[in-house]
């Protein structure tokens, strides 16, 4: 909690310092203060389901505010060492994210969205999917099971990226770091023809298996955290990344 609590205040400050150093000079009649995005990355990443729309407002010359929104899932199919995860089967999940940009007046030559900017961000994922799952022995299946899996992250954090205004209308914006603090709430079921109490080893084999499909993971899920008897919560941190191509009016 105090954690917490100091990267709330450490946010608020940053935010304050941000609108005392900029400039508060109004944008000429006419400028184009809109840009459409789309983002990439969970794309490119982790699935061609993922599809992240993002729309950015300039507020004044050295100012903006950004939200992205969209569907986020992230597919686990195919043999993992003696565990077979069908294709078949249900697959859901949501991104929301906000962020607050301030451009460098000293080191743009333009005003916003052009140039190098900071700010403080948030985010949102969820995600929920099962499949059938069969244990193999010796290329014989020896039982299957029924996964239902389920997370999400909160994350909190100060960002810095670069946007490049091309031809006045094309955009390409880069989030090249973005440290957070998250916060991970998961639950891992299993049912079927196995025992699968909370304490079985096929808890651990699914979440080395989401770790090692998504690194990012890594941090967020301890050892043990995530129990078929329900929901656990755990603290981590993480980094955020983006690539996004807009198109301004």
């Amino acid at each position: 909690m105090k954690l917490k609590n100091g990267l709330i205040l450490a946010l608020l400050f940053c935010f304050v310092s941000g609108l005392s150093a900029q400039n508060d000079s109004t944008l000429a009649p006419g400028y184009k203060r809109n840009v459409i995005k789309w983002n990439m990355t969970p794309f490119i990443l982790w699935s061609s389901k993922d599809i992240n729309i993002s729309y950015e407002r300039v507020l004044k010359p050295y100012r903006s505010f950004s939200v992205n929104a969209g569907y986020f899932e992230l597919p686990v199919s195919g043999l993992f060492d003696s565990l077979f995860f069908s294709k078949s089967g249900y697959r859901s999940g949501y991104s929301i994210s906000g962020d607050y940009r301030f451009y460098f007046k000293s080191r743009n030559r333009k005003s916003a969205p052009d140039g190098i900017y900071w700010g403080p961000y948030g985010s949102y994922h969820y995600t929920r999917f099962g499949s059938d799952v069969e244990v193999l022995r010796n290329d014989l299946i020896n039982g299957s099971f029924q996964t239902d899996i389920s997370f999400s992250i909160f994350s909190a954090g100060i960002e810095l990226g670069y946007q490049f205004v091309i031809a006045k209308r094309l955009t390409i914006d880069l989030i090249f770091m973005g440290p957070s603090v998250s916060f991970y709430r998961g639950k891992i079921l299993l049912n079927g023809d196995y025992d699968v109490n909370k304490d079985h080893e096929y808890y651990e084999a699914i979440r080395n298996i989401l770790i090692n499909r998504y690194p990012f993971l890594d941090d967020l899920i301890e050892r043990g955290s995530v129990k078929g008897s329900g929901v656990s919560t755990n603290l981590g941190f993480g980094m955020r990344y983006l690539i996004q191509i807009g198109y301004r009016f």
